[in-house]
């Protein structure tokens, strides 16, 4: 009896001796993926297309009467670019953003400023990190801009705004930081600075009627957007 104990007793202890060594294994295995994952970084991948959205909110910068005017309330820019050597890429964009006159502002005066504009880019994407994911993009838009008022009103009703729409030129250089989740899909942060090439002017606006403006408030209106974007790539065109 008491040698078919001790039998017992071996046997508990090979079996709890197989389980530590079992654990040990996979333990060590997973600190070698880990190492591994350190050691090895992701490839550096270029795609041919490479679809970006980008949510973001203007900030009129100047002239200092657009920026004593409007305040932006969203910016949905969308594109598609095309990898065309190394790390350089071309593509077409298009952006639709609304700001408005509020209470700060203007009190009790409720007027919009949307704008659509549809450009070509150039730029350039650069890999930043050891794991190659995150990813660093630069890059320059030009193109036309439509602009239109809505809501503006002059104090005298016999009496309109000179201008209610226009068209113009605009130019706009942009930075972006994207991570990666997939290999292919990733999400970041953008920051846009607009130039229209057309002056601001409250006057012909009526808006000089609803608060004090001066007339040396001169010079192209621009506006900072900075927000967040996506970043989609597909058809591989380069690996490293």
């Amino acid at each position: 009896m008491k040698e078919l104990g001790l039998r017992k007793y071996l046997l508990f202890l090979l079996l709890a001796l197989n389980s530590v060594i079992s654990i040990a294994q996979d333990d060590t295995l997973a600190i070698d993926l880990m190492n591994a994952d350190e050691i090895i970084p992701r490839q550096r991948i270029y795609y041919q297309f490479t679809p970006r959205l980008y949510i973001t909110v203007p900030h009129p910068l100047s002239n200092a009467a657009f920026k004593k005017t409007f305040v932006g309330i969203y910016e949905v820019n969308a594109g598609l670019n095309l990898g065309f050597y190394k790390n350089f890429f071309a593509g077409v964009t298009y952006k639709n953003n609304l700001l408005k006159i509020t209470q700060k502002k203007i009190p009790n005066y409720n007027a919009s400023m949307s704008m659509n504009s549809a450009a070509i880019k150039a730029g350039s994407d650069f890999y930043l990190n050891e794991k190659n994911t995150v990813l660093f993009s630069v890059a320059l838009s030009a193109g036309q801009n439509s602009t239109k008022y809505s809501s503006l009103i002059c104090k005298d009703p016999a009496k309109q705004p000179a201008i209610t729409e226009f068209k113009s030129t605009y130019y706009e250089p942009e930075a972006s930081f994207f991570f990666f989740t997939e290999s292919n899909f990733a999400f970041g942060f953008i920051a846009t600075y607009s130039i229209i090439k057309r002056t601001f002017d409250p006057y012909e606006l009526c808006l000089n009627e609803w608060s004090a403006y001066s007339k040396n408030n001169s010079g192209p209106t621009q506006y900072l957007s900075f927000g967040f974007g996506f970043y989609y790539g597909f058809f591989t065109r380069k690996s490293s």
